[in-house]
């Protein structure tokens, strides 16, 4: 008798406690995701309304980039294209937080231009949320996932990084090329889940972009080195093991050896991982692997300079990598599954999520 039909006599002889405890489970997360996001957001929502106007914030700050280059200004430069009010009503004061995408993100946003910000904003946020709603579909995960703190977050500032993991997890390659321009990124997980077709899109419109906007590229390399310093000095280094090369060395390693045990799973996992000065919400691309223990321990993680992130991640892939080994020492399969470790990506990458 394999491990497998053990497993399942054992789940049918102890159904209803195993049903109880999964209940608890769901239940325990549900209540972690739901603190944790409530500290993520209790800087806005606390004083009501003061501060109100930081919501959608991060869209504001894009539209005002991409209209800053439409006027024919410098979407990189401080003066231009920075968040002017942090209190509600708006008191016309200033707080630095500048933009830092690159010249195809400036122009994802041009033809929002078209309308005014004030109409711009909140539509944006409407988008957000649509967007978080598609994912946790998308997904089939449970609905509680909705108060993952990264996801929250993102949607508390309507930063495109959560319209771009919907955009990666749609059936239709033309959507999934629009991600990379939201979050440049976006190519990494891109390549892992090998969506050649989108990534001929967008390897076109790239190419397209810089002969046409020349001078935007021009500007954001003599603009690069000034808005890098700033975004590593505001995010204190960043979420990710890029801030300290031994923990990066250590991070990359477990990543690489993950991408032998599943190679999907180390592309989502690269970028909040990896990259330089990542967001809290960049974390977000840990949604695809559905593991409630990585899930658990990246709510943990909200703060940025305790490396908890990344050295959960760590742990993640050597367990996965344990299990494996074990799985091949033994020649005996085991149900990752029902251990919250395996990534199964219930979504087909060129197929919609069936209903339900």
């Amino acid at each position: 008798m394999d491990s497998r039909e053990q497993h399942k006599r054992f789940r049918d002889r102890h159904s209803a406690a195993i049903s109880r405890l999964e209940i608890a489970g769901h239940v325990a997360l549900a209540l972690v995701f739901a603190y944790f996001a409530w500290q993520m957001t209790t800087g806005t929502f606390a004083n009501w309304p003061a501060h109100l106007d930081t919501v959608g914030i991060d869209g504001r700050l894009y539209y005002r980039a991409a209209a800053t280059f439409v006027a024919g200004g410098d979407p990189w430069t401080a003066t231009t294209a920075q968040t002017f009010t942090n209190t509600w009503p708006p008191s016309g004061g200033m707080i630095a937080f500048n933009f830092t995408g690159p010249p195809p993100t400036v122009l994802a946003f041009v033809p929002f231009v078209l309308i005014p910000e004030w109409a711009f904003v909140p539509l944006w946020l409407y988008a957000t949320v649509g967007a978080a709603l598609y994912i946790v579909r998308r997904l089939r995960l449970p609905w509680y996932w909705l108060l993952f703190p990264p996801l929250v977050q993102g949607v508390q500032v309507a930063n495109p990084q959560i319209v771009c993991l919907a955009l990666l997890l749609c059936a239709s390659p033309w959507l999934r090329a629009l991600a990379a321009p939201m979050k440049a990124y976006a190519v990494i997980p891109m390549v892992s889940e090998r969506q050649w077709r989108a990534l001929a899109f967008l390897a076109v419109g790239l190419a397209i972009s810089v002969v046409a906007c020349w001078p935007l590229w021009r500007q954001y390399i003599g603009d690069y080195s000034a808005v890098q310093t700033w975004l590593l000095a505001v995010t204190h280094g960043g979420w990710s093991a890029a801030r300290d090369p031994r923990l990066f060395a250590i991070t990359a390693a477990s990543l690489a050896g993950l991408a032998l045990v599943d190679r999907r799973a180390a592309g989502w996992l690269a970028v909040p991982a990896l990259w330089p000065a990542a967001q809290y919400f960049y974390a977000t691309f840990a949604m695809p692997l559905r593991s409630p223990w990585l899930g658990l321990g990246i709510a943990v993680a909200i703060h940025g300079y305790d490396a908890y992130g990344p050295w959960c991640i760590v742990a993640y892939c050597v367990a996965r990598i344990a299990m494996r080994v074990r799985e091949r020492l033994v020649s005996r399969p085991k149900n990752l599954a029902a251990l919250g470790l395996v990534s199964e990506l219930r979504y087909s990458p060129t197929e919609p999520p069936s209903g339900g």
